[in-house]
């Protein structure tokens, strides 16, 4: 834990969170004294991908932070319309939410199946939508608050022909068919603006965060859709991103359509570790 924590006597929603990015943005909270409701599907260790609800709420515990853990799936509306009561239920507040869950396939446009479009669609924009519209009122009433969506860099728009496929984005989005995924998460974008600009009357800061590049989760690797050409990034240059996007006031933080690394140096700010430290 830091000695001057950030988000201290904040209460703070994070999905996705047990693994990947959403459990880096869960222990870089904590660290900043966040209590913290982690949601997801996986509650338990298992032998799918590595990562839990049980072994983050662990880690964040012996640290001394304070946390709940809340087996949700994103994709149900009746499941998701118990995160925010379930929050205030446990701790009388609602101050950050991040939305971080995400569902991503990469098949060629022309194959990409109803089903998937309306997943994508139901997680990466419905489901944003219906939780900051829960978290709203409670935040209201609270007279400040942050919401967070974590978008992708597959959301940025693409060139025009003629095309140079040495440009390894281009040749991504021809080869990596990430259209899908990266219409919803433009989508997410324009709806995190359009939140922004309505409740900024509210003082309640709405912006959406991508990474600039790969980020090396679990969900990443069981993918596969990197390759040894693509720029890594540490799962910290999130984290700390994240951070200070649900720390600073709405009146001067709202709005941001931002990548992770760039923003941290526009505001002069330094990754540090989940911890709270330097690196």
């Amino acid at each position: 834990m830091t000695s001057e924590q950030q988000l201290k006597g904040r209460v703070a929603i994070i999905t996705g969170a047990s693994r990947g990015i959403g459990a880096g943005i869960a222990k870089r909270f904590a660290a900043e004294g966040s209590k913290l409701v982690l949601v997801a599907r996986t509650l338990e260790p298992s032998a799918g991908l590595p990562g839990s609800l049980t072994e983050v709420a662990e880690f964040i515990r012996s640290k001394g932070g304070e946390c709940e853990v809340l087996q949700a799936n994103i994709a149900d509306p009746a499941d998701r319309a118990r995160i925010v009561p379930f929050t205030l239920e446990r701790y009388g507040r609602c101050d950050i939410l991040v939305n971080n869950v995400a569902w991503c396939r990469y098949p060629p446009v022309w194959e990409a199946e109803a089903k998937h479009v309306r997943l994508a669609f139901e997680i990466n924009v419905f489901a944003p939508q219906e939780l900051s519209q829960a978290a709203f009122k409670p935040m209201c009433e609270q007279g400040e608050g942050w919401i967070l969506n974590i978008s992708s860099a597959t959301a940025d728009p693409l060139p025009s022909a003629p095309y140079d496929f040495s440009e390894r984005a281009q040749q991504f989005n021809r080869d990596g068919h990430a259209t899908i995924y990266g219409t919803s998460k433009a989508a997410l974008e324009r709806l995190s603006s359009g939140w922004a600009i309505e409740a900024s009357k509210y003082n309640i800061a709405v912006n959406s965060l991508a990474p600039v590049a790969v980020v090396l989760s679990e969900g990443a690797k069981a993918l596969g859709t990197f390759t040894s050409e693509d720029h890594v990034e540490p799962v910290e240059a999130m984290a700390e991103a994240a951070l200070q996007l649900c720390s600073r006031p709405a009146n001067v933080n709202s709005g941001n359509t931002v990548k992770s690394l760039p923003y941290l140096d526009s505001i002069g700010v330094a990754v540090r570790g989940l911890d709270g430290q330097k690196m």
